[in-house]
């Protein structure tokens, strides 16, 4: 199978960005032992599939990404990403009976927010 098994972040700034993910969606975040600088995050157990932050200068092809987060509510969640330096970038829109909301994490990647129905 052709399948997503991880998702590279960059940035400027990782620092900001690994704070960010640990305070909005409570990752756990670990730094990479040897160059280039990395760090690993890991979103948890269960179905899905976990992220690492590089630094832009090392991975210069891989700027900005668009991430799709399965939440267990969207206001929650939207709280949670302003409060730790994140933004809203288009209303909430309901399609194929779930709500999705876009933001942005502090360095412009999409974030799309996805509560299921039950």
């Amino acid at each position: 199978m052709n399948r997503i098994i991880h998702v590279k972040i960059t940035s400027d700034e990782p620092k900001k960005i690994t704070d960010f993910y640990k305070k909005a969606f409570k990752w756990q975040v670990d730094k990479f032992p040897e160059p280039p600088d990395g760090w690993r995050m890991s979103s948890g157990t269960g179905f899905g599939i976990n992220s690492s932050v590089y630094r832009a200068e090392d991975s210069p092809l891989d700027k900005h990404i668009a991430l799709a987060i399965s939440v267990d509510s969207i206001e929650y969640s939207k709280d949670k990403i302003i409060e730790a330096g994140g933004s809203v970038a288009e209303e909430q829109i309901e399609a194929f009976g779930n709500r999705y909301l876009y933001c942005y994490d502090p360095d412009g990647n999409v974030i799309c927010l996805v509560q299921f129905s039950d």
